[in-house]
């Protein structure tokens, strides 16, 4: 059965390679079901910490058919660790599950030691299951997450060519909700609200233009 989630808020990443834009991800998040971890994210995304945010920061692990991985505003190589809690922080609600693409969930080393990294999924990975906070998940820009999964990388799955966070962000965000069934069709209309807008309005003037010829 399908679960909803709850979003609370909206964080939009811009996104680079090398330089050459490649498009938005926005990132709902659930405040209600981790909201240390949240409150955490939209720090590092907005004002940042010690002057360390998101923006300029690299997807550093890309794993084809698993996940993205960045948020690295220590060391911008995976190996760096902060947050607004100090060096680490506790997991929260372990029980939500990444049945999907498109999870964002905190990255870790083990039990209790999240800091500034996330991963982004562009599939179900239940093997995260219990041992990953799950801070949201993404609204928009999904094939965006696929474009960089499919970047070059090396024996480490470090990416050959850098792909980052040029911009970041909060947007305006009444509360709404989510699901994980991938066949959500309100999820699949609310994303695509703009280009089926646009689509239809194309479509009604080439039918207004037929209207028109005389056969």
């Amino acid at each position: 059965m399908a679960r909803q989630f709850r979003v609370t808020d909206q964080v939009f990443f811009d996104i680079e390679n090398e330089d050459k834009p490649i498009g938005r991800i926005v990132v709902g998040l659930f405040g209600d079901l981790a909201p240390k971890a949240v409150n955490n994210f939209k720090v590092l995304a907005t004002k940042g910490l010690k002057g360390k945010s998101y923006k300029g920061t690299s997807f550093n692990r890309i794993i084809k058919r698993f996940m993205i991985q960045g948020g690295d505003v220590v060391s911008d190589d995976g190996s760096g660790s902060i947050s607004i809690y100090g060096e680490v922080f506790d997991d929260e609600n372990l029980d939500t599950q990444h049945t999907n693409a498109g999870f964002v969930s905190m990255a870790n080393k083990g039990k209790n030691t999240n800091g500034c990294q996330f991963i982004i999924t562009v599939k179900g990975t239940p093997w995260l299951d219990g041992l990953h906070t799950v801070v949201g998940k993404v609204v928009e820009g999904q094939n965006i997450v696929h474009v960089i999964e499919h970047t070059p990388t090396d024996v480490d799955d470090r990416p050959m060519k850098r792909v980052f966070i040029a911009n970041c962000g909060m947007l305006p965000t009444d509360p709404f909700y989510v699901s994980d069934d991938p066949y959500d069709l309100w999820g699949w209309i609310k994303a695509s609200a703009v280009p089926l807008t646009m689509s239809f309005s194309i479509l009604g003037f080439f039918h207004w233009m037929i209207s028109k010829i005389d056969f």
